[in-house]
């Protein structure tokens, strides 16, 4: 029975640590958003350039291609959003400890962002002066603080899981030690230790909750980010919560494993 519960208490050590996992076509959708982000940069460089000839020599060919090159580096722009998007997408999909549910969500809100970037392309090849390129440009800065909200609030619904999943784990050892600790002699400080990891889940579950909700008002019109912050705030909490039921888990462990107290 000792060898059974230090099996399963390693397990749960294993399971507790936040083990990054990213499949192969995750890495080549990164891939492609470094890519794209090099040649957004490469784009703008380009552009800035284009623009002081313009400057430094007013003429109409300096000025057609300044414009020319302010819509390329608009579609560069534009290409590299669009592969980060993909990347993300497909991280989460293949992130197992995310629940069914929350990846068809955050699949919907790519694919809506998606959509508006097909939108912002054909905007960009109607431009035909530097007021256009201007407008567009500031429009397409509009539409990406729209997709980091969606993206934080994902994010943050996330992380809510995780650490669920956490608590959930933690709770699931918390009984098996009980159980193992109720059959000895001399488990009254055993006892008291995992009482106290029960009311650190209680909190922990409080403060998650907390975070959920704030997630949950991530939008627009609003204050996404004061609501983001505060859902990190409450996550923090609630790790602090967890880390201390896991130290007692293991306080009590050990006191098991020689006996009692």
């Amino acid at each position: 029975m000792k060898k059974h519960i230090i099996l399963c208490f390693i397990l749960f050590v294993l399971l507790f640590q936040v083990v990054s996992v990213t499949a192969q076509y995750a890495d080549e959708a990164k891939e492609d958003w470094v890519e794209a982000k090099e040649a957004s940069l490469d784009a703008n460089l380009a552009y800035q350039e284009a623009d002081k000839a313009y400057k430094e020599d007013s003429t109409p060919e300096n000025d057609e291609a300044a414009i020319e090159a302010g819509k390329t580096f608009l579609h560069a722009a534009l290409d590299e959003v669009e592969a980060w998007l993909i990347w993300k997408n497909v991280e989460t999909e293949e992130n197992e400890d995310v629940p069914e549910e929350l990846k068809e969500e955050i699949a919907s809100d790519v694919a809506k962002n998606l959509e508006k970037l097909d939108g912002l392309r054909a905007e960009v090849d109607d431009i035909d002066n530097r007021l256009e390129l201007t407008i567009t440009w500031l429009k397409m800065i509009g539409e990406y603080i729209n997709l980091l909200t969606d993206v934080a609030r994902n994010s943050g619904n996330v992380w809510v899981h995780v650490a669920n999943t956490y608590a959930d784990t933690l709770e699931e050892y918390e009984l098996t030690l009980r159980e193992k600790a109720e059959g000895q002699l001399n488990n009254e400080e055993i006892l008291i230790e995992l009482d106290i990891v029960l009311d650190d889940l209680e909190n922990a579950r409080e403060d998650i909750q907390s975070a959920e909700d704030s997630y949950d008002q991530v939008i627009l019109p609003g204050t996404p980010l004061t609501k983001f912050s505060e859902g990190n705030s409450y996550l923090n909490l609630a790790r602090t919560d967890l880390l201390s039921a896991f130290a007692h888990l293991q306080k009590a462990f050990v006191m098991i494993s020689f006996g009692g107290a």
